[in-house]
């Protein structure tokens, strides 16, 4: 079932609800003269940025910080990133220059990537600017992709399971690949023969279509997963308020480089 917006935003239609109980319509499916219950989009558009295993951070293009879901939030709490005054910095002077160079690349109208290795770890960071919305206000906002290789979750063996029919065993067997594990160690882990292992890898060929093993890892990453449930609320939004105010921290003039 696909949705969009109402076209007619005053609701004159006689035959129409008003806007406010009916925001969208139904364009492919269902019945046109059954109105349909509302479906909660920002609700799960929400619980999918907040769950979401890779950190989102939306910055202005100092880095003042207006948005931060839970796993950009746990690498603050780790110190791969810092907040000061308000702005997202590096934890380190060469990570601070990384991340300044890829505001200033958003600002040139480049998506711009980077590997910020500090003491914490590795935080590898893809950006691109936010088309401003249409208005007098000046863009400038930032999205920033951050992704903790060494944190990084793998397909459980109930979604393999569940996408690709694969037997408990097999499961088993294409968990260890994606952990790293080669074919003697899986057998050993698991105590069964190699010649058991080689079978199970032939099932996972057939199963998937693939025909070599690297064929087969770059499948199985890309299997999506659940989204866990929501747990201790919604992303967290920063109003310039609360962490920043004009003119400290990300100031043009006080910039903190780091």
């Amino acid at each position: 079932m696909i949705a969009e917006p109402d076209p007619d935003p005053s609701g004159a239609r006689a035959d129409a609800e008003p806007r406010s109980r009916r925001p969208w319509r139904i364009i492919a499916g269902g019945s046109a003269g059954a109105a349909p219950e509302p479906v909660p989009v920002e609700s799960a558009l929400r619980l999918l940025v907040e769950q979401f295993e890779q950190g989102l951070a939306v910055t202005d293009r100092s880095g003042r910080a207006h948005f931060l879901n839970r796993a950009a939030r746990a690498f603050v709490d780790r110190g791969l990133l810092r907040l000061v005054h308000g702005c997202l910095r590096g934890s380190s002077p060469a990570d601070g220059a990384a991340l300044r160079r890829i505001l200033s690349g958003c600002a040139a109208g480049r998506g711009v990537s980077a590997r910020l290795e500090g003491e914490g770890g590795t935080l590898l960071v893809a950006a691109c600017a936010i088309p401003p919305a249409p208005g007098p206000a000046a863009g400038g906002a930032v999205l920033l992709r951050l992704v903790d290789p060494a944190q990084a979750r793998l397909p459980g063996p109930g979604a393999l399971q569940d996408q690709f029919g694969f037997t408990p065993a097999e499961a088993a067997l294409a968990v260890d690949i994606l952990a790293g594990n080669d074919l003697a160690a899986s057998a050993l882990r698991r105590g069964v023969t190699r010649n058991t292992v080689r079978v199970h890898l032939r099932r996972l060929f057939e199963k998937t279509g693939t025909r070599r093993q690297a064929e087969l890892m770059r499948l199985l990453l890309l299997s999506p997963q659940p989204i866990a449930t929501a747990q201790g609320g919604y992303a967290k939004n920063f109003p310039r308020g609360t962490i920043s105010r004009p003119n400290e921290g990300c100031g043009r003039s006080t910039i903190q480089r780091r």
